[in-house]
């Protein structure tokens, strides 16, 4: 199975699993294939300029838990991939930020770890998400 399957099977999977918290998943757009050429580099510096950076996670939950505000998951094939510099520094900056900060091989990995997190997360109140905002 490629990353961007894998990535697709543990969204589809959190989504069945914790459907309240639906809207709370972000995918990084660092590793979305672009075009080659010219439209390519257009595209990375419209998204740079938007706030991309080098090295995020491939995953974001926003589901804050117990100890942590949420859930950066970057993940890597089963047969091994490895952590770059810059996404070791993005991992660890936002570990200090106190947010989980997890790297896993392959979607059951990441799995695991999701549903180990997801046990100290904070339960959406009955009013609905979108209750509070003015």
């Amino acid at each position: 199975m490629s990353e961007w399957q894998e990535h697709k099977e543990v969204i589809r999977w959190f989504r069945e699993e914790f459907p309240e918290y639906y809207q709370c998943t972000r995918l990084s757009l660092n590793g979305v294939n672009l075009p080659a050429g010219k439209t390519a580099a257009i595209m990375v510096n419209q998204f740079k300029a938007q706030g991309m950076v080098k090295g995020e996670a491939d995953l974001f939950f926003a589901v804050p838990s117990i100890r942590f505000h949420g859930l950066f998951v970057e993940m890597k094939a089963e047969t091994g991939g490895k952590v770059s510099e810059e996404q070791r520094g993005y991992l660890d900056t936002m570990s200090m930020l106190g947010y989980q900060a997890k790297v896993t091989a392959g979607a059951e990995a990441a799995k695991e770890v999701i549903s180990h997190y997801m046990e100290d997360a904070f339960i959406l109140h009955e009013h609905g998400p979108h209750e509070g905002y003015h």
